[in-house]
């Protein structure tokens, strides 16, 4: 098929394209035979403005068919199991409503779009990334894998990722119809899904004696009326640094909401050396407009009760505590988060006694110690106990 070029494209009418949208840009070149055969080939890769578009585009391309003499069997094929596709599509939407679980969200989708391989994922807030209906580790497709993600968002957050045939990217309206029916299903199943991903999640945490490391960024709203929307972009980076942390030392993240963190380790060292590549992580970071952006550290060791909700127990609201009682850039470890590292610190690493201190909604007062090496600051006022 003989090039246009970009000279030869202007100079030909609005009338040799089968496709001229409401801005004037002009797709579909069907001036001779060659163009029209490349135009019924690629009509299914094209985002038309609206139904009503596509149909007067169809019908223009039909008439240069026939009148360069071109049978297109293939296109008229392609478009009737087109129709069959956004018809099943219609009714799914309807089917949708009254799904029992959302593993069927994923069998219907693979009887409508004839892709048998297609895949619901789910995004897990503590795993930061996608998981499958069982829970496991989902890895997204590549580049070179040949199939396509359809990304679906509850408020401006991920929700789940459809990974399908890139075929059925190709019909924009079938997607549209297809999300549409997929995220109201799976928003009206949303906390039921809520639950079961994190009973999934819980099962994997650690159990019996563990030891617990909580965070919070020091006078967040301060920098949050300093930074405005430039915030949500902190946080993140705040975030992202301490899941770093936390899965470089080993541990699980249980739970981030707001500025705060919640996780849980098999062993006490580790939360240290996770609790340290945090704070020398936050000093060495630059932040923005030149802010000193902190984070309290608490560390606390004992034996709460693992749940299919997540961790229950005093031990939680000790660890709690800890986290309150220190300054941002500080680490505070309670007295069995203490006995349980001492001894298995890296060298250089020492700790301070800053003495017992009753702490709030605990019966008795806590012994508190202060991490302090090379690198980290060692002032600071005396325990936020807030009694």
């Amino acid at each position: 098929m003989p090039q246009l070029s970009a000279g030869k494209r202007a100079r030909l009418p609005d009338s040799v394209f089968a496709y001229v949208d409401s801005k004037g840009r002009r797709r579909l070149p069907i001036n001779d035979e060659a163009h029209t055969r490349n135009a019924l080939a690629r009509f299914g890769q094209v985002a038309f403005e609206d139904d009503a578009a596509r149909e007067r585009a169809r019908k223009r391309l039909l008439t240069a068919a026939r009148k360069y003499g071109i049978m297109p069997i293939g296109f008229i094929t392609g478009q009737l199991r087109a129709q069959q596709s956004e018809a099943a599509a219609g009714r799914l939407v309807i089917e949708l409503r009254g799904i029992s679980s959302i593993g069927e969200v994923e069998e219907r989708l693979r009887t409508v779009l004839r892709d048998p391989t297609l895949s619901v994922l789910h995004w897990s807030a503590s795993l930061d990334r996608y998981v499958d209906g069982q829970g496991h580790e989902a890895p997204l497709p590549g580049p070179d894998d040949g199939r396509v993600v359809t990304f679906l968002e509850r408020q401006g957050s991920p929700m789940t990722a459809l990974v399908h045939d890139p075929s059925i990217a190709r019909s924009q309206d079938l997607v549209k119809t297809v999300t549409a029916a997929v995220t109201l299903a799976i928003e009206n199943e949303w906390l039921r899904g809520r639950v079961e991903a994190s009973a999934t999640q819980a099962r994997r945490l650690p159990a019996g004696f563990v030891t617990f490391l909580l965070t919070d960024i020091e006078d967040s709203t301060a920098l949050l009326r300093r930074l405005d929307d430039r915030y949500a972009a902190l946080l993140e980076d705040v975030r992202s640094l301490l899941r770093t942390a936390v899965r470089g030392a080993g541990g699980h993240e249980v739970d981030a909401r707001a500025d705060e963190s919640f996780s849980a380790f098999d062993a006490a060292p580790a939360a240290l050396e996770a609790a340290m590549s945090i704070q020398r992580g936050m000093h060495e970071r630059a932040w923005p407009d030149g802010l000193a952006v902190r984070v309290r550290v608490g560390i606390h060791s004992g034996q709460p009760t693992l749940t299919d909700a997540g961790y229950v127990g005093l031990a939680v609201h000790t660890a709690a505590r800890v986290c309150s009682c220190a300054h941002g850039g500080q680490i505070m470890l309670s007295g069995p988060a203490h006995d349980a590292i001492d001894g298995a610190q890296p060298a250089g690493i020492t700790f301070r006694s800053l003495g017992s201190y009753p702490l709030r909604g605990l019966p008795e007062a806590q012994p508190l110690f202060q991490v302090e090496a090379t690198g980290l600051p060692a002032t600071f006022p005396p325990p936020r106990t807030g009694v």
